[in-house]
């Protein structure tokens, strides 16, 4: 058994359009006075309803509405003639011109304006001279033409396509299209009758003038308002009043720019701010808000209010009348401005917190980095002092060159935690100095120090940056070294264009990628310490502008190298 096509919504209405127009044209051949007449102008009223653009189709009429309709359907259609006709048929101009407008593309476009020009047509040819017939100005050639010629146009409507886009559309009505389309009808109309009884003229002579007259004001009308001629018209300065009701907003703009510059907290600008508005806004005369505190209200609080939310600002305004759509803008304009100009102020604020709370971190970060540097010496110490039974020599030179350099370390420490300001730049030492006691404390068979260029007149900019970056690296080198007792390892000193440099080589097994990958971008797991080491000394040698990178990784050569950063 065949299966009707499914039929789209889309489709289904245009088809019920098309029944109601068809149920209006037989009314025109029927005469509104007619009892079949009457009653198909029921049935048009019928498919009007269903076919409507105003309110949703799936919502119920309660019984008051459903009653309410057809009262008003039953009175019209008892007292329906030519004049009501002629007025309910102008009203459907209105409702098709307020949606020619809106459609992108062409079929629809083309659709609704055939329709708008048979209304427009039936009004002017066939209603208008059937209502004033007693005055003579019948034209029987229009009238017959539009009751047996126009139903041409609801075949060619047919035939036209559905748009993709329509099938999703929402039913809108511009109501400003809608309200110039009839009462632009109302002109041509009013003005035929008019020139009519005063010259003396046919009707059809006197359409044709009036609409001549009517094409030639529009014409100039749109020639005014956008002349194309290298100066604003008429539309621009019409544009400009709306926009501008009393409020530049470049004035508006620069009180906030300047209590902005004034006020560093976000709720004291905004109470400073809403305490203008009364001044500023035209018909405010109060409000309420609230950032990130609690509700404030400022000036008075009785009269309409309307209310409006951007970002962290909840802003309530207060009129003494309604505002209208174009004020309402202007306050949301107004409203957003605020809240932009108080987000950006708050945003300094948490960026200022955040910068302390950084630099509190960062602080913390580096002196614990340097406790663990000393606790592992103290550690090592304390190691080599419970080894020896009595004070030899060797432990004495020991304790006489690590005990001073340990003190001088916990001094920097301490002062560091005293005045975390200043961290960025440590004080310099002579290079061949700095790397003698290094050599003194981590020299052992297995590691070798050597100098590669001539140092005599170089110094270290920032020896505790240096002194952190290569106590890492030869603790790790120690641990290391312990796990593989075969590897040996070479610390070097050399100079380059931008500064010192030092580097670390052991010829063990590589670093595995995983951990290469991320060793100075963040911290990684570690079994012996904390884990933050190496990503430490990176952060501090970059802010120092210097560089600390892992130069060659392959087993049998592992190279950490410092060095400037260009």
């Amino acid at each position: 058994m065949p299966v009707l096509p499914a039929i789209s919504f889309a489709d289904r209405r245009r088809w019920i359009f098309l029944g109601f127009l068809v149920a209006l044209h037989l009314v025109f051949l029927q005469g509104p006075m007619a009892p079949l007449g009457k009653v198909l102008f029921l049935s048009h009223i019928g498919l009007g309803l269903l076919w409507q653009p105003f309110v949703q189709p799936r919502r119920r009429l309660g019984l008051g509405g459903t009653i309410t309709v057809l009262i008003c359907a039953g009175l019209t259609a008892w007292f329906l003639n030519w004049g009501l006709l002629a007025i309910w048929t102008m009203l459907l101009a209105g409702v098709v011109g307020g949606k020619v407008f809106l459609f992108p593309d062409r079929g629809e476009r083309l659709f609704y304006l055939l329709t708008l020009g048979y209304l427009a047509t039936a009004v002017l040819a066939l209603i208008l001279p059937q209502a004033l017939v007693a005055t003579g100005l019948t034209e029987p050639l229009l009238a017959n033409l539009v009751r047996y010629l126009a139903p041409a146009v609801f075949l060619v409507m047919a035939l036209l396509p559905v748009g993709k886009e329509a099938q999703q559309r929402t039913e809108v009505v511009d109501f400003i299209y809608g309200m110039f389309v009839f009462l632009l009808l109302g002109v041509i109309v009013l003005g035929s009758i008019s020139f009519s009884f005063l010259f003396k003229a046919d009707y059809l002579e006197a359409l044709m003038v009036t609409l001549a007259l009517v094409a030639g004001l529009l014409l100039l009308l749109g020639w005014i308002w956008n002349p194309h001629a290298g100066f604003a018209g008429l539309g621009s300065a019409v544009a400009q009043h709306v926009m501008s009701l009393g409020l530049p907003i470049e004035e508006w703009l620069d009180s906030l720019a300047e209590l902005a510059e004034r006020e560093a907290d976000p709720e004291r600008f905004l109470a400073l701010a809403c305490a203008a508005l009364p001044q500023r806004m035209p018909g405010v005369v109060g409000g309420d808000w609230q950032g990130s505190g609690g509700p404030q209200t400022f000036a008075d609080q009785q009269g309409h209010r309307v209310g409006f939310r951007h970002g962290r600002l909840t802003l309530g305004l207060v009129s003494r009348v309604k505002p209208s759509p174009s004020l309402l803008w202007h306050y949301d304009l107004a409203a957003r401005l605020v809240a932009e100009f108080h987000l950006g102020i708050w945003r300094a604020q948490e960026l200022q917190r955040l910068s302390y709370v950084e630099a509190i971190h960062e602080t913390g970060a580096r002196v614990t980095h340097d406790v663990k540097n000393l606790l592992q010496s103290l550690d090592t110490l304390c190691a080599a002092a419970q080894q020896e039974n009595e004070a030899s020599p060797r432990f004495i030179g020991l304790m006489r060159r690590q005990l001073p350099e340990i003190s001088s370390r916990l001094r920097q420490t301490l002062t560091k935690l005293a005045a975390p300001a200043g961290l960025n730049q440590g004080s310099p030492l002579a290079a061949l100095s700095w790397f003698a006691s290094l050599q003194s404390r981590y020299a052992n068979p297995r590691t070798i120090f050597s100098v590669l260029d001539d140092m005599t007149i170089l110094s270290v900019p920032d020896a505790p940056l240096f002194s952190s970056v290569a106590e890492n690296l030869l603790q790790n080198l120690a641990r290391k070294q312990d796990a593989h007792p075969a590897t040996t390892a070479k610390v070097r000193l050399g100079a380059a264009p931008g500064g010192p440099w030092f580097d670390v080589t052991d010829d063990g097994p590589a670093v595995p990628d995983e951990v290469s990958a991320a060793l100075f971008e963040r911290p990684v797991s570690s079994h012996h310490g904390l884990g933050i080491g190496l990503y430490q000394c990176a952060r501090l040698a970059r802010q120092a502008g210097y560089r600390l990178v892992l130069a060659e990784n392959r087993d049998g050569c592992v190279r950490f190298r410092l060095g400037p950063a260009d």
